[in-house]
């Protein structure tokens, strides 16, 4: 790849890349060392006439990279939904209008998004935060339009779901 090129990439793509990876691995210093091996990657790999490409390719790179990484730490990764679980479980105990009050919009954004399966967490970001074509995600996620679509829908009925389920409504109210 040209050195030019490349330049253009990494700056262009840079912060929505690191965001991306902020997001799904929730831990600045893992973004950034996946950040980094995703524009490795793209020096000694990447081969592209057009930038819409090379968008989804180092999406794709990186999700890769996260996916890797994940499964290497499959047993920490255990380790922390059940101590998340056994969090959310015993904050019930007490009253929950108190610590709905506590919870930030974000925070509660937060915890809906993290309890999403990966491949609709990273549809839902790609779509709704990047702002990407449903072609780039599918093309990112190595899926057919229609699958991302059917993702996508199923992913934002999931997210009302546990939006409502969090806040202490019926999830079922209004079906």
């Amino acid at each position: 790849m040209q050195k030019q090129t490349f330049t253009e990439l990494f700056e262009q793509f840079q912060l929505p890349l690191y965001r991306y990876l902020l997001k799904m691995t929730r831990d600045k210093q893992v973004a950034e060392e996946l950040l980094q091996e995703t524009f490795y990657r793209a020096m000694i790999s990447l081969k592209v006439k057009n930038m819409t490409q090379a968008k989804a390719w180092l999406f794709k790179v990186a999700r890769n990279l996260y996916i890797d990484r994940t499964r290497k730490r499959k047993s920490e990764q255990q380790m922390v939904e059940r101590m998340k679980a056994e969090q959310i479980h015993t904050s019930g105990l007490g009253n929950p209008d108190q610590h709905l009050e506590t919870l930030t919009k974000q925070e509660h954004i937060e915890a809906v998004f993290n309890r999403l399966p990966e491949r609709m967490r990273t549809i839902l970001y790609l779509r709704e935060i990047q702002e990407f074509t449903y072609k780039e995600v599918a093309a990112a996620m190595n899926l057919t339009e229609n699958q991302v679509k059917t993702t996508l829908h199923r992913a934002r009925k999931k997210f009302r779901y546990y939006d409502q389920l969090l806040k202490g409504g019926d999830p079922d109210e209004g079906r």
